[in-house]
């Protein structure tokens, strides 16, 4: 694997070398290295010390080093345009490790957009959410390798060019860490609209949807993977006679999917932003059947970009619905899944919301979510700030109350919160980030930990 990453990243940088000779002589080729320490009291660290920093954090202490080397899209726009990222992480833990962060080249042609390799998901909400806006896709994870093509911004729709646009994308993955179902694949498509009600108020409907599908299990072999079998993977089609029993009477393959509803106000003292993101994962779900379940999140922006609170987070996550015990077609068991045993994992972190705690890996191999432990209400306050010219931070602080499944009812919560500062000064080249983060609860250890980061960037 390591041999593949260096022939990519060969491959990457000399085409693009070549590309910016011929193409154009002002692309900026930037860096970036941070060398960071995280430490804590026990055995593994503080909850918000690890989740959301897209799987690039041990749970242990450790020494980090992360490089990078990327271009920008120019911000002018222009018919043609691409840009590139390298970023390899390592560290010194209880099991060192070395890794690609990220390894990708992106091309933009109009409005339209082409990723080939691993990109990051951008961070939204200024990094308050605790997931990133959306339940089933945080920043919790590494980034998938594949092709995403997409839109870059919502495009005026032709017949409603006043009041509404559109958003999209259609992506092809592979899974490449240890799962249950080696090799297995995995596809994206999503479709936002964005209406505009008047000058001050947009509301946006979205629709994402995932599917695990391919591979090979130990248990039931090789996995439909045939073009017919991606087309029934695509449209949401049962599988055939050479898919397993499940996937003969349901969709072929894992789906996790989420609507999304997003009411943005633009004031004239502050912004703010509502967003429901909706989980299914079958009939359901679909249908609307585990209401309330869902993300619910109100964004704050007081638009005074010096003063001590300049934005401000409030979540609740509830998965206590799941459709009903008894509920006919549902009985769901979010981000878990009987064929595609590792779940909504990769590289053992959970891929959606951080609140779903991901079961221990078992010679590397992460086998789902713990059972009951979906099922949850959780409260969220993240805050960003001002203190002076030099020193910015950012809080948060989160409420996690497990309830366990319907027969087998738990009562265990969980208290996590974190803070965090960059010092930026004109006679030091370096931006330092340093903070705590607490644990307190009945699920993870009571604990305290902090990290101190050093971060250099630049222009060549």
């Amino acid at each position: 694997m390591k041999n593949i990453h260096s022939l990519i990243l060969f491959v990457i940088f000399h085409s693009f070398a070549l590309c910016n000779k011929g193409y154009s002589q002002s692309k900026e080729v930037n860096y970036l290295i941070a060398l960071s320490s995280n430490a804590s009291a026990k055995n593994t660290l503080p909850f918000w010390l690890t989740a959301n920093k897209y799987g690039a954090i041990p749970t242990s202490n450790a020494i980090l080093l992360n490089t990078a080397l990327f271009t920008n899209f120019k911000k002018s726009d222009t018919n043609f345009d691409f840009s590139y990222k390298a970023s390899l992480t390592g560290f010194v833990a209880d099991k060192n490790n070395l890794f690609v962060n990220e390894l990708y080249g992106s091309f933009r042609y109009k409005g339209w957009q082409l990723d080939a390799g691993s990109k990051n998901d951008d961070i939204l909400w200024e990094g308050l959410s605790s997931s990133n806006g959306n339940i089933i896709k945080s920043i919790n994870t590494r980034a998938f390798p594949g092709v995403n093509f997409k839109t870059m911004r919502y495009l005026q729709l032709p017949f409603a060019k006043k009041w509404l646009s559109a958003k999209a994308n259609f992506a092809a993955y592979f899974l490449n860490d240890k799962r249950v179902v080696n090799n297995a694949r995995l596809h994206h498509k999503s479709l936002y609209l964005k209406s505009i009600l008047n000058s001050k108020l947009s509301l946006i409907t979205g629709l994402d949807h995932y599917v695990q599908w391919g591979g090979t299990s130990d248990e039931y072999g090789k996995m439909p993977s045939s073009f017919k079998d991606y087309l029934k993977i695509v449209f949401g089609s049962a599988g055939g006679s050479n898919a397993a029993l499940g996937e003969q009477i349901n969709a072929l393959g894992n789906t996790v999917g989420a609507y999304t509803i997003q009411l943005n106000y633009k004031g004239v003292n502050t912004n703010w932003n509502f967003y429901w993101s909706h989980p299914f994962e079958d009939r359901s779900g679909r249908e609307l059947l585990n209401y309330p379940d869902a993300l619910y999140g109100l964004f704050l922006d007081f638009k005074k970009p010096n003063s001590f609170v300049t934005h401000l987070v409030t979540e609740l996550t509830y998965t206590k619905n799941m459709s009903g015990f008894l509920n006919i077609s549902g009985g769901d068991n979010y981000f878990n899944n009987t064929i595609y045993n590792s779940g909504w994992t990769y590289f053992g972190n959970t891929i959606g919301s951080p609140f779903f705690p991901p079961k221990p890996p078992v010679d590397g191999i992460t086998n789902g979510i713990i059972g009951g432990y979906n099922r949850f209400v959780s409260y969220h306050v993240g805050i960003k700030g001002v203190l002076n010219q030099h020193i910015t931070y950012k809080a948060n602080a989160s409420y996690t109350a497990y309830a366990g499944w319907f027969n087998n009812p738990i009562n265990e919560d969980q208290f996590s919160s974190s803070i965090e500062f960059n010092l930026h000064f004109d006679n030091i080249p370096l931006i330092i980030s340093l903070g705590s983060a607490v644990d307190f609860g009945t699920f993870l250890p009571n604990n305290i930990g902090g990290f101190i980061k050093l971060t250099k960037s630049g222009i060549f």
